[in-house]
């Protein structure tokens, strides 16, 4: 077994004698670019890659130590490997022992390398010889883009390399270079600019140059081996899915349009009640197409909209306003409490069906969190649109229970306790790593940065709780959504990775149907994702389907017999607010639009991104 023992004898190999390959690990060269006194050059460095049995632990050592982008880049490594050959992470550990011979610049450009090398420790693969990779790696498996390649190559060249892996669509490639210039006793630095063809400076460095697009490619090149990917013909939206959310949609669609025609004739001139008005139209055409996951989602977000129309004209009519907010915050945290009470009731006997009850813990973590948010402002038009989405998505919770498939099997609190603490600390790396690369990006973006960060808090919330299958698929949340953007940070071809995403969750989700699961929180997000406009949106939603029903294939391998059943809830449908006070004041204007968006704002942001990364390297 390998111990911490083993791990500084091979830290002393390396530092000593550089990289040694040992019969239980894979060395492989690592090249970077670094700046001197005569401009930037390339960097041979040597890294050791052991993979052994164990409980998930992603171990990084460098001489001497370096940014906190190589530490991701092999946590990403490690998870990205372990996808690809559908193993389980958290059977492994994986030990990351690098060289560093001279200050380099930061970037993840070793990931790609570091996810071969895993591959082949996991499967005791031996590369070839005198093959050199640059190039991150994306979570959804692709070799993304990096700076510096001229300078690599020459780098690669000297040490005898013969074949040189790059990103695809980098063959030619732009970088800066410092000239002088005279101007009589004066001698003036200026950078330029010039395009070098990556291919054509092989060919007189005797170094064949090629692209390579998924790191099935770059473990073709060094191994000689095949990956292939499965691809999944069958149905994903089936009947018996169909069956299940189309109840539940069909509820929502009577409810919101009887709240509708309800507030619309107590409040007939509030937006709020004009912008509901919208979204239920979209909903019902959503509905009608069989999206009912996504009609769902927008009658939610109607009825936040008509339920702040019809608080803010009974706070307008209020007598005691304050009285009448506090009456509001007790109204919405005895919803809470009676999710609350409906998760106690189905989880008393254990979990057997772990999505329904996550989405439900995620949802009633969320509501809380925005009363007590909602607690803490002093502005009534934001306290009632806070009470009102903590009051609407309370609810949700509710109906996620409904949804619920138990079967014969709980998955043990103490497996559900541990997968947590493990899912958490990876979506606190990657979390990590993206803020990183934004940062070199020369971005603040803190949209992208608070969404991610908001998931992980939540997560927290859950595992201190004991919503530990909540916290798990928050941690997910954050890991796609860090992983998205990092995906984005490079010449991204949106249409391709739209596409490879799709396919990846087809497969999840059959994988997970075979071995006896119906993931509905995985195939809700799939249907989500068709219904999505934007880039962001349909990567992370399929990316996020992709990682449920993996998750839950693992989750539930490690259930055991049960011969209780849990109980479902009654969901109470919408009661028509009582009548309120003859009116003491003024109603206010109100010029806020409300609509609870997905990704959207993240979107637009990640987009601007693209490329940028390049520059910075």
């Amino acid at each position: 077994m390998f111990n911490k023992f083993l791990l500084l004898f091979l830290v002393f190999l390396v530092t000593l004698n550089g990289v040694h390959a040992l019969e239980d690990g894979v060395s492989i060269p690592l090249v970077a670019d670094r700046s001197t006194d005569e401009g930037d050059e390339g960097v041979l460095l040597g890294a050791l890659v052991i993979v052994t049995n164990g409980t998930g632990h992603v171990f990084v050592d460098t001489n001497p130590y370096t940014q906190v982008d190589l530490q991701g880049s092999a946590r990403l490594a490690a998870m990205v490997a372990s996808d690809v050959l559908g193993v389980d992470q958290k059977s492994y550990d994986f030990y990351y022992i690098i060289d560093i011979s001279s200050p380099i610049i930061g970037g993840p450009s070793a990931g790609g390398a570091l996810t071969v090398a895993t591959i082949a420790a996991i499967n005791k693969w031996t590369l070839k010889p005198g093959v050199v990779m640059t190039g991150m790696i994306n979570p959804d498996e692709s070799i993304g883009p990096v700076g510096g390649i001229p300078y690599k190559l020459e780098a690669a060249a000297a040490k005898n390399a013969t074949l040189f892996l790059i990103p695809e669509g980098q063959s030619s490639v732009a970088i800066k270079k410092t000239v002088t210039k005279s101007k009589g006793a004066l001698i003036i630095p200026e950078e330029k600019e010039e395009t070098v063809d990556v291919v054509k400076l092989g060919k007189k460095l005797n170094v064949t140059v090629k692209e390579v697009n998924t790191i099935q490619d770059a473990v073709l090149a060094f191994t000689g081996r095949e990956i292939t990917k499965p691809v999944y013909k069958g149905a994903i939206l089936t009947p018996d899915y169909l069956n299940l959310l189309e109840p539940l949609a069909s509820n929502l669609k009577n409810e919101s349009r009887g709240m509708y025609e309800n507030t619309a004739t107590s409040v007939p001139k509030s937006q709020f009640v004009e912008q509901a008005k919208d979204i239920l139209e979209r909903a019902d055409k959503t509905y009608d197409d069989k999206k009912y996951y996504a009609a769902t989602s927008s009658y939610f977000n109607a009825m936040i909209n008509l339920r702040v129309a019809q608080w803010n004209d009974g706070y307008s009519k209020a007598g005691d306003k304050e009285q009448y907010l506090e009456e509001l915050v007790n109204k919405v945290e005895k919803q809470i409490q009676s999710s609350e009470s409906d998760h106690s009731n189905f989880t008393l006997y254990g979990i057997s069906d772990v999505e329904a009850t996550g989405a439900a813990e995620s949802r009633i973590t969320a509501a809380r969190a925005k009363l007590e948010e909602a607690k803490k402002l002093n502005n009534a038009d934001e306290k009632i649109f806070s009470l009102a989405f903590a009051n609407e998505r309370a609810r949700t919770a509710q109906w996620w229970l409904t949804l619920a498939t138990p079967h014969d099997k709980i998955v043990p609190g103490s497996v559900l306790k541990d997968r947590t603490g493990w899912y958490l600390s990876q979506a606190q790396s990657i979390n990590t790593y993206m803020k990183t690369l934004i940062a070199e990006s020369g971005g603040v973006h803190t949209e992208i940065i608070t969404a991610s960060d908001d998931d992980i808090n939540h997560a927290q919330k859950e595992m201190e709780r004991g919503y530990y299958a909540g916290a798990i698929f928050d941690s997910l949340q954050a890991t796609i959504k860090a992983s998205t953007t990092i995906g984005l940070l490079g010449n991204a071809d949106a249409d391709k990775k739209i596409e490879e995403g799709m396919e990846a969750a087809k497969v999840a989700i059959n994988e997970a149907r075979l071995a006896g699961i119906e993931p509905t929180l995985a195939v809700s997000a799939y249907e989500y994702a068709e219904t999505m406009t934007n880039t962001y949106d349909k990567i992370s939603q399929y990316s996020y389907a992709k990682m449920i029903a993996k998750t839950s294939v693992v989750l539930n391998s490690r259930a055991v017999a049960s011969d209780k059943k849990p109980v479902k809830p009654t969901i109470t449908p919408y009661v028509t607010e009582p009548a309120m006070p003859a009116p003491t004041a003024t109603a206010k204007k109100q010029k806020t639009k409300i609509e609870v968006p997905a990704f959207e704002a993240i979107a637009a942001i990640a987009a601007i991104l693209i490329v940028r990364r390049l520059n910075k390297k």
